[in-house]
C-alpha cells in the first residue's frame, strides 16, 4: 500500500469514527453520567472568582497605603513625642529644595486614647487632608475637611458615633478635638481620627509622662524626584530633631531609612498574596484534583457499556481502534461539554457571591480579570485525562484480541492487568515518599492543604487494593449481601471510581472543616482577659510584667475604690537590664516558662480566684511549686534552674510540685506556675523587689470609677487592667467561603455520583427484577454495595483530613488540635442520607415487567 493510500485510509477511520462518536454520544445514560463533571467546572470557576474578589490587586494596596502618591519612605525610624511642631516642616523644606515638588508628610499615632470606659484608642493620621492625599480610601460623608490645628474628621461613624461639631475629648481630657465631619474608609472597619496639620504639635508635651506609649510615626508621601534625594532628607530631618530634643539617634542611619522605601510599581509588580494562594484547599488543589477525578469516574461508571459497545462495533467490522477513539471521543465530548456549562455556570455564581460580598464587606473587591486561565486549565485538565483514560481503554483492547497462546486465552489481559498494577504501585510508593517529605516542612495552614492534596493522591492510587481487600473480608451472610458483594467485585473498577471521587471530595471538605475549626480555637486560646473577673491588674502599659508608676498608684489610692481589698504583688522570676533585656532567669528544668513568686498562700488563693486544697497548700508549706494545670508534669517533684541568658549556671534540688487549676489570663501568660517569695529567697533565685499589682473582690463599678480617676489625673487608663471578656473569634471570609463551598460540593457530587451510579446499575438491577427477585430486594442491594462505598470512602478520607491538621498542631507552637466532630457527624449524616435518597428515587420505577436496558 502507497503512503498516499495509507494517508486516505487513515484519513477515512477518522471520519468514519468522527461519525461514530456522534451517534454514541446520543446516549442518555452517557449524557446523565457527566453531571460531576459539571459540578466540579462549577466549583473551580465560582472559588476561583471568590477568592479573587477577597484579595487585594497591588493598586489597591497602593492607593491604600501611598494614596495618589508614588513612594513612601521613614515610616518606623523615629518616634515623635507630642508637642513636636518641626519635624514636619523640616522634612517638607529639605524635600522641596531637593527637587521633591509634590510631597507631603503624615503623622501616624496608633495611641490616641478615647476618653471612654473602658478606655480605647485609636489611630490618628495628620496631614492635609483638603489636598485629598488618599482619594480612593476615604470618602467624606458629611462635614468637611480639616483645616485647623485640632479639627478631626472621624472614619468609620458607626464604630465611634461623632457627628460634626461635637467635641471630641481625648487623653483623660487633657485635650479636646474638634469633629468637623464623617467619612468612609473603603479598607477598615474600625474608626480612625483624620487630623489637620499642627494637631499633633498642639498636644501638651508633658502628656508623655502620663501616657508614655503616645508617639507619633513620621511618614514622607513623593510622587516624583530622585528617591536617594528623599532618603537624605527625611535622614537629615531626623538628625535635626535629636539634636534638638535629645532623642535616640538610632534612626539616622541612611540605610534604615533607605530600608523603609516604598513604590508604587513594586506594589503594583508584586502585590500581596492572594486567598488562592494562601488557602491553596479553596482552588489551587481542586482545580488540580477534581477535573481529574471527575473524568475519571465517568469513564469508571461507563466501563462495562464502553468495553461492551467496542465488542459490538469489533463483531460488526469496526476496526478497534476506530471503535475505541469514537467511544472515547464521544465520552470526552460530553465531558468537554460538561465542563464548559459548569464553567458557564460557576461564573455566574461567582460574579453574583461577587456582588454579595461587595455589598456586606467594607473593602473593595479585588479584579477578577485572568478568567480565561481556569477555565482552559479545566478544559485541559478534562481533555488530558479523558485521552489518558481512552488510551488505556485501547490499550486493553489490544491486550484483550492479542492472544497468542489458544491455551491460556486469559494470559495477555493478566499481564496487562499486572503490569498496570505495577506502575500504579510505583506511583503510589513516590506519592507516599512525596507526603512524607512535604511533612516535615508544614508549619502553616496552607502548607497544610498542600499535604492535604498530596495525601488525596496517594491514598487514590492505593484504593483499589484497600477496597479488594474489603470485599474479601466481608461476609456473603444472605443472598442479598451476596448478590451485592459480588456484583462489585465483578464491575470493580466502576466501584474504585465512586470511592475515589467520595475520598478525594470527603478527604478535602473534612480536612478543611479541621484545619478551620483548629484556627478558630487556636485564636480563641490567645484570646484571653486581661485579669480575671473581680480583678485589677495595675501595671506599666508597656509590659503586664512591669511594676506600676508611683503616679498611677497615687492616683488609685487617691480614688478609694480599693480600700480594704486584698491585694498582691506579682513577682516574675527574672532580672533584665536597662534596655528591658532579659539576664537571669528562673525556669523548671527542661522547660521555658517563667515562674511567679507572692508572699503567702492566701494571695496565690486571691490570684488564682479559687481555694486550694489541702495537697497544694501543703506544696507551698514545703517549700514548693504549683504548677499551671495545662503545664503540669506528672512527676510529683521537679527542679528549677537558673540562667544567664541561654547559659544555665545553677540547679536546685528537686522540690515538691502539685498541678492548681487557673484559667488563661494575661498575667500568667509565658509562665509555668507560682512559688511563695520566701520560697525562692531561700533558694536564692532571682526575686526582683517590685512587680505589677493584682487587687482581688473589686466590683465593676469600681474598676470603672478607677479608670476614670486615673484619666482624670493625666494617666494612661489603659494601665489598669480589668476584666472583659474576649470576644468571639470570627475567620477571615475566604477561610469561611472555602468550607461552605467544599461542603456544598460534597454533597451535590455525592447526590450526582450516587444517581449516576444507579442509574449505570438500572440494567442489571433490572434483570434481577425479571427472574422474579423481589423489587425491595433491589433495593436493599444497592443500599448495601452503596453502604460499603460510603464507608470506605469515609474511613479513607479521614486518613486524608486528619494526618494534616494534627501535624500542623503539634509542629506549630500554640496551634491548639480540634477535630470538629459534630460538624464532620452533621456532613457525614447529610451525605449518607443524600446517598440513600438518591439510591431509593433511581429504583422506585423497577417492576418486573421493565425493559431491560443495557446491562451494567
Amino acid at each position: 500500500m502507497t503512503r498516499g493510500s495509507t494517508a486516505a485510509s487513515s484519513s477515512g477511520q477518522f471520519r468514519f469514527a468522527l461519525r461514530l462518536a456522534r451517534r454514541l454520544a446520543r446516549s442518555r445514560d452517557l449524557a446523565r453520567s457527566v453531571v460531576i463533571v459539571m459540578v466540579a467546572g462549577l466549583f473551580v470557576m465560582a472559588m476561583f472568582i471568590t477568592l479573587r474578589t477577597l484579595s487585594l490587586s497591588g493598586a489597591q494596596v497602593a492607593d491604600r497605603d501611598l494614596g495618589r502618591f508614588g513612594a513612601s519612605v521613614g515610616y518606623g525610624t523615629v518616634a515623635l513625642a507630642p508637642g513636636e511642631n518641626q519635624f514636619a516642616q523640616d522634612v517638607r523644606a529639605h524635600a522641596l529644595r531637593a527637587g521633591l515638588t509634590d510631597a507631603e508628610v503624615m503623622l501616624s499615632a496608633s495611641d490616641m486614647q478615647l476618653t471612654s470606659t473602658p478606655p480605647r484608642s485609636l489611630s490618628m493620621l495628620e496631614t492635609s487632608w483638603q489636598d485629598r492625599p488618599f482619594p480612593h480610601r476615604y470618602q467624606l460623608l458629611s462635614g468637611r475637611w480639616p483645616t485647623r490645628a485640632g479639627e478631626v474628621v472621624v472614619t468609620e461613624p458607626q464604630d465611634v458615633k461623632a457627628v460634626a461639631g461635637d467635641p471630641l475629648p481625648v487623653l483623660g481630657g487633657k485635650a479636646t478635638f474638634t469633629v468637623v465631619g464623617t467619612a468612609e474608609d473603603q479598607y477598615a472597619q474600625t474608626s480612625n481620627l483624620l487630623a489637620a496639620p499642627g494637631t499633633w504639635a498642639s498636644l501638651d508635651p508633658g502628656l508623655a509622662r502620663g501616657f508614655p506609649l503616645l508617639t507619633a510615626q513620621p511618614l514622607l508621601l513623593f510622587s516624583g524626584g530622585d528617591a536617594e534625594a528623599a532618603v537624605t532628607s527625611f535622614t537629615t530631618a531626623i538628625a535635626d530633631y535629636t539634636k534638638r530634643s535629645g532623642a535616640s539617634a538610632d534612626g539616622t542611619n541612611a540605610l534604615m531609612v533607605g530600608g523603609t522605601l516604598r513604590f508604587r510599581e513594586q506594589l503594583l509588580e508584586r502585590p500581596e498574596r492572594t486567598w488562592i494562594e494562601r488557602t491553596p484547599a479553596g482552588y489551587t488543589v481542586p482545580a488540580l484534583l477534581l477535573p481529574v477525578a471527575a473524568v475519571l469516574l465517568v469513564f469508571g461508571l461507563n466501563d462495562r457499556r464502553l468495553r461492551r459497545s467496542a465488542s459490538s462495533l469489533v463483531a460488526v467490522g469496526v476496526r478497534p481502534a476506530t471503535a475505541t477513539a469514537a467511544l472515547t471521543a464521544a465520552t470526552l465530548a460530553w465531558c468537554l461539554a460538561a465542563a464548559v456549562a459548569g464553567a458557564l455556570a460557576g461564573t455566574v455564581i461567582g460574579v453574583a457571591a461577587r456582588a454579595l460580598i461587595a455589598h456586606l464587606r467594607d473593602k473593595p473587591p479585588g479584579p477578577i480579570e485572568g478568567l480565561a486561565g481556569p477555565a482552559l486549565q479545566l478544559l485541559a485538565m478534562v481533555a488530558l485525562t479523558g485521552a489518558g483514560a481512552g488510551a488505556v481503554l485501547a490499550r486493553s483492547r489490544n491486550q484483550a484480541k492479542t492472544r497468542p497462546d489458544t491455551r491460556s486465552p486469559a494470559k495477555p489481559a493478566v499481564a496487562h492487568a499486572r503490569r498496570v498494577r505495577d506502575a500504579r504501585h510505583l506511583l503510589a510508593v513516590a506519592a507516599w515518599c512525596a507526603v512524607v517529605a512535604y511533612a516535615v516542612r508544614v508549619d502553616v495552614p496552607a502548607k497544610a492543604m498542600i499535604l492535604t492534596g498530596l495525601l488525596t493522591l496517594a491514598v487514590l492510587l492505593v484504593i483499589p487494593d484497600v477496597l479488594d481487600l474489603v470485599l474479601r473480608a466481608l461476609p456473603e451472610s444472605g443472598p442479598r449481601r451476596r448478590l451485592a458483594r459480588r456484583q462489585l467485585a465483578a464491575d470493580s473498577l466502576r466501584a474504585t471510581a465512586v470511592v475515589a471521587i467520595l475520598t478525594a471530595l470527603l478527604g478535602a471538605s473534612m480536612g478543611f472543616l479541621a484545619l478551620l475549626d483548629t484556627l478558630i480555637r487556636t485564636t480563641d486560646q490567645q484570646a484571653y482577659p486581661q485579669a480575671l473577673p473581680g480583678q485589677v491588674l495595675l501595671a506599666d502599659r508597656a509590659s503586664t510584667t512591669f511594676p506600676p508608676p508611683a503616679a498611677l498608684l497615687r492616683a488609685v489610692q487617691a480614688s478609694n475604690a480599693t480600700d480594704g481589698l486584698p491585694r498582691a504583688t506579682l513577682s516574675y522570676l527574672f532580672t533584665t537590664d536597662a534596655s528591658g533585656g532579659l539576664t537571669r532567669s528562673v525556669t523548671r528544668e527542661g522547660h521555658n516558662g517563667n515562674l511567679l513568686a507572692v508572699d503567702t498562700a492566701a494571695q496565690v488563693e486571691h490570684l488564682i480566684g479559687h481555694l486550694l486544697d489541702p495537697t497544694q497548700r501543703a506544696t507551698l508549706d514545703k517549700q514548693g511549686l504549683l504548677i499551671w494545670a495545662d503545664a503540669s508534669d506528672p512527676t510529683p517533684t521537679t527542679r528549677l534552674t537558673v540562667k544567664d541568658g541561654d547559659r544555665v549556671t545553677s540547679r536546685t534540688a528537686a522540690v515538691p510540685a502539685t498541678a492548681v487549676d487557673v484559667p488563661l489570663v494575661e498575667w500568667r501568660i509565658g509562665t509555668d506556675g507560682i512559688l511563695l517569695r520566701s520560697t525562692a529567697q531561700g533558694m536564692n533565685l532571682p526575686v526582683p523587689p517590685d512587680g505589677p499589682l493584682i487587687i482581688t473582690g473589686i466590683s465593676t463599678t469600681a474598676a470603672e470609677d478607677m479608670q476614670q480617676a486615673v484619666a482624670r489625673a493625666g494617666l494612661d487608663a489603659q494601665m489598669i487592667r480589668t476584666y472583659t471578656p474576649p470576644t468571639t473569634p470570627v475567620p477571615a471570609a475566604a477561610l469561611l467561603a472555602t468550607a461552605a463551598g467544599l461542603v456544598l460540593l460534597v454533597l451535590t457530587a455525592v447526590f450526582a455520583a450516587t444517581r449516576a451510579q444507579t442509574r449505570t446499575l438500572r440494567g442489571y438491577l433490572a434483570r434481577l427484577v425479571s427472574i422474579g427477585i423481589p423489587t425491595t430486594w433491589t433495593r436493599h442491594v444497592l443500599l448495601y454495595q452503596y453502604g460499603i462505598l460510603v464507608a470506605v470512602s469515609t474511613l479513607l478520607s479521614l486518613a486524608i483530613a486528619l494526618p494534616p491538621t494534627v501535624l500542623l498542631a503539634a509542629r506549630v507552637s500554640g496551634f491548639a488540635l480540634s477535630i470538629p466532630w459534630t460538624q464532620i457527624l452533621t456532613l457525614l449524616a447529610a451525605i449518607y442520607l443524600a446517598t440513600a435518597l438518591a439510591a431509593l428515587r433511581a429504583t422506585l420505577s423497577l417492576r418486573a415487567g421493565e425493559r431491560i436496558g443495557a446491562t451494567a
